[in-house]
């Protein structure tokens, strides 16, 4: 797909949670609060991203309308942390101004230019695509569920974006590079999944997977995402419902 798709994807997709009703009497039990309080503090700050040093390196890419593309790809994470941190307000949970797990894939981000950039992002999305189908059944929260159905809508759309991006590089670079840069992703992709299970077993206890479910359902999507990488960069949103 070209970026010019993407950049009329992202715009059209502004008004994705304008079916909210956040007049509607909301319920959540104080267990489920309890169980998704500082998983959700966590995830809701990840979400928020200024993208500077993505700007920065989205300049350099060969084509313009990647630019515009990324800028209406960040407004649109930006809005995920924008709803749940008012979905938390609504029940009290204060959002954080940090988080190691966050401060790390930040600085992960910053090296080796855009390719790195994307690959680290890839492997949040791809952990995001579990951890709200868990989110979804650890609550009764008849908002909650709608918002992470329309997270979980936009996920697919962002791998498809991304992994359009990453055919790029990877079709550009020479074998031994593509040997190192798949195998570096499949390094972090695992260890995120040890470090997001330490920190979010509840939630995702909660909403039906032990430890090796959620390990193979997130392996399933992330080699999903890398076939597409490899053969052709056009992720469909059918593809990543593993």
């Amino acid at each position: 797909m070209s970026y010019r798709y993407w950049k009329e994807y992202f715009t059209v997709n502004q008004t994705h949670f304008d079916q909210l009703d956040w007049n509607v009497a909301d319920e959540l039990s104080a267990e489920e609060r309890k169980c998704i309080y500082h998983s959700l503090q966590q995830f809701q700050k990840g979400e928020n991203s200024e993208g500077k040093h993505l700007y920065s390196f989205a300049k350099t890419f060969p084509d313009p309308e990647y630019f515009e593309s990324i800028k209406l790809f960040i407004k649109e994470e930006q809005k995920h942390a924008q709803v749940l941190a008012k979905f938390m307000e609504l029940h009290s949970i204060p959002k954080i101004k940090s988080h190691w797990i966050d401060s790390v894939f930040r600085g992960l981000r910053k090296f080796f230019g855009l390719e790195n950039t994307i690959i680290v992002l890839v492997t949040a999305e791809i952990i995001a695509k579990v951890y709200y189908r868990a989110l979804y059944q650890a609550s009764s929260s008849t908002l909650l569920k709608k918002i992470c159905n329309q997270i979980l809508q936009d996920e697919d759309q962002h791998l498809a974006f991304q992994a359009t991006t990453l055919n790029h590089f990877y079709h550009s670079s020479p074998r031994w590079k593509q040997i190192i840069t798949r195998s570096w992703h499949r390094v972090l992709m695992t260890g995120t999944i040890f470090v997001v299970w330490l920190w979010h077993k509840k939630v995702l206890k909660s909403g039906g997977s032990f430890f090796s479910k959620f390990f193979m359902e997130t392996m399933l999507v992330y080699f999903e995402v890398e076939r597409n990488i490899k053969l052709s960069g056009q992720l469909t949103s059918q593809s990543v419902k593993a």
